[in-house]
């Protein structure tokens, strides 16, 4: 076993993508193109394009990004929430209030269906703060 830390501390700041307030550790790398990493979001922090030669699931583990899609589609993720890119799918990740998100990156991703969020699964489920969904 390997311990792993994805702390802000562990993080170095995220030079590419047009990045600002953005720090990034990777965490584990399986064969071939698969990678797994953490992305620490400060206050109004921006990520143009990140991760365009892979398919990538973005997985917020604490605060509020919105995810900005090449259709201009300004979507907004809070802890316990994620999206799935196909490879060379243009987006941009935005953070009014700062974030945590691991990011898993393969050559294909595909969303498993019991994962994908349908007015069905989600309502009446309830953010740890306690806030319910509708």
């Amino acid at each position: 076993m390997f311990v792993i830390h994805f702390t802000q501390g562990a993080t170095d700041p995220l030079n590419g993508f047009s990045a600002s307030g953005a720090s990034f550790v990777p965490l584990a790398d399986g064969t071939g193109d698969t990678h797994i990493s953490c992305l620490h979001l400060e206050q109004g922090a921006s990520i143009a394009a990140p991760s365009i030669t892979h398919a990538a699931t973005l997985l917020v583990v604490h605060g509020r990004i919105t995810i900005v899609t090449h259709i201009e589609a300004r979507i907004q993720f809070s802890g316990g929430m994620g999206a799935v890119f196909t490879d060379h799918e243009p987006y941009t990740i935005e953070s009014d209030t700062g974030a945590i998100v691991l990011i898993v990156e393969a050559a294909d991703l595909k969303p498993h269906a019991r994962g994908i969020s349908t007015p069905q699964r989600i309502a009446g489920q309830r953010w740890p703060s306690g806030t319910v969904i509708t």
